[in-house]
């Protein structure tokens, strides 16, 4: 059976939580359900599961919006993971082409990407797919007391 793409649904919550876990942030299957609630319910976002069968082997989490320093909007891909037992059979390209045709389609003249300075692999297949490094990220955590 070959490997297909299609929208996320709330049922592939413990599936999606394995793949973002197993990219280094823990997450159990009902903190993924309330995480996609939310993104479901917002229509920038997109997330899309490659499936082998029935098991969820990838998924890709997109969002678009207006640009500050031109015209236009932006895509972005939020969030992608791959299996490692799935890796490297051009899964990730597929979600890649996917999530662009649709960022594409939602208006996106501009995609981009982040990805932790740690991510080497991860650079060198986004740059293989015609990113280009531009710049840096920061990030900073705040807690907010209620």
């Amino acid at each position: 059976m070959g490997i297909t793409v299609r929208n996320a649904t709330a049922a592939d919550s413990e599936q999606i939580a394995r793949l973002v876990s197993a990219l280094g942030y823990p997450t159990s299957s009902t903190q993924m359900s309330k995480r996609l609630e939310s993104i479901f319910s917002d229509e920038a976002y997109a997330t899309l599961v490659a499936c082998d069968g029935e098991q969820i082997v990838g998924f890709v989490g997109t969002r678009v919006g207006p640009l500050y320093e031109s015209d236009g909007r932006y895509g972005q891909i939020m969030a992608l993971a791959v299996a490692a037992d799935h890796q490297r059979r051009g899964i990730g390209s597929m979600l890649m082409h996917t999530a662009e045709s649709t960022l594409i389609t939602q208006g996106g003249r501009v995609l981009v990407v982040m990805s932790g300075n740690q991510r080497s692999d991860a650079h060198a297949f986004y740059e293989k797919i015609s990113y280009s490094f531009t710049g840096r990220r920061y990030k900073k955590s705040v807690n907010v007391s209620t």
